[in-house]
């Protein structure tokens, strides 16, 4: 091989190594300069499969009365939550407590208050405290406004429903402003009970009211005659307002007479 042969082949080698450096080259930028693939978006149906779903588990807001939360719909929703035992549970009701049953259901639910009005003496005289229990938590979604209603479940025979009506009547009964038209609910509940714990409770309310609007309906329920336990704490109740034990209508009358100091507000009618 001639010297000017060796030549050209030392050249063309020399291009080829430079070439093929330059792909190189090449290649290793194209890859680290190509953009990372960008995540796929869900297609429009699937995000409103997804919302769909996120509305269909976000809890619904309850309802609030005054400073208390009620949901009309718990009561037919706890009903309702674990079905298997339900259908145990609706085959012990007799048919007429199954049809007040769903009588109380369908009210709360169509919130009506008239009708749920109408079922609560019937109620009352139902063999299943379920159903006592459903009317209980009925009224008390109306608060005030059933408050007449409520109060005779106060004296409910199983324990279970006197204490729900008491919760319900408590919160029910916090919600009233006027002194006159709170002493009136009392009295129905002074009229009913005759267990020591509730009386005690339920005697509070007449501390710290108008005196003479707490004698008078003091009397009232002396006079009425209700439960024995009732008209003892009435006169107990009397006692620690007046400082002065009860005897009649007439003392009582002389003690508002000569003792009461009339508020500021009743000074000025």
């Amino acid at each position: 091989m001639s010297a000017n042969e060796r030549s050209r082949n030392i050249v063309w080698a020399a291009v080829a190594i430079l070439a093929l450096l330059v792909a190189v080259v090449a290649a290793v930028w194209f890859f680290r300069a190509r953009p990372a693939s960008e995540p796929q978006t869900p297609s429009a149906t699937a995000v409103k499969a997804v919302d769909g779903e996120t509305r269909k588990t976000k809890p619904k807001p309850k309802r609030i009365r005054s400073q208390h939360k009620h949901d009309q719909g718990d009561a037919v929703a706890r009903r309702t939550e674990n079905d298997d035992d339900d259908d145990d549970d609706d085959d012990d009701l007799s048919p007429e407590d199954r049809k007040l049953q769903d009588a109380i259901d369908k009210a709360l639910e169509d919130e009506d208050l008239k009708t749920v009005r109408s079922l609560a003496s019937q109620a009352m005289t139902a063999k299943s405290a379920e159903v006592r229990q459903s009317m209980v938590e009925a009224l008390g979604w109306f608060g005030v406004k059933a408050l007449p209603e409520l109060t005779p479940y106060l004296a409910d025979p199983d324990e279970d429903v006197r204490s729900s009506a008491m919760d319900e009547w408590s919160m029910a009964v916090s919600d009233i402003e006027d002194d006159a038209e709170k002493l009136g609910i009392v009295e129905l509940a002074m009229n009913v009970l005759n267990e020591e714990d509730p009386l005690e409770d339920i005697s509070n309310e007449y501390i710290g009211v108008d005196e003479k609007l707490a004698v008078e309906s003091l009397l009232r329920v002396i006079e009425a005659g209700g439960s024995v336990k009732g008209i003892e704490k009435a006169k107990e109740t009397y006692e620690f307002v007046t400082g002065e034990t009860f005897t009649d209508r007439a003392a009582a009358e002389k003690w508002i007479a000569e003792e009461y100091e009339p508020t500021e507000k009743e000074d000025q009618k």
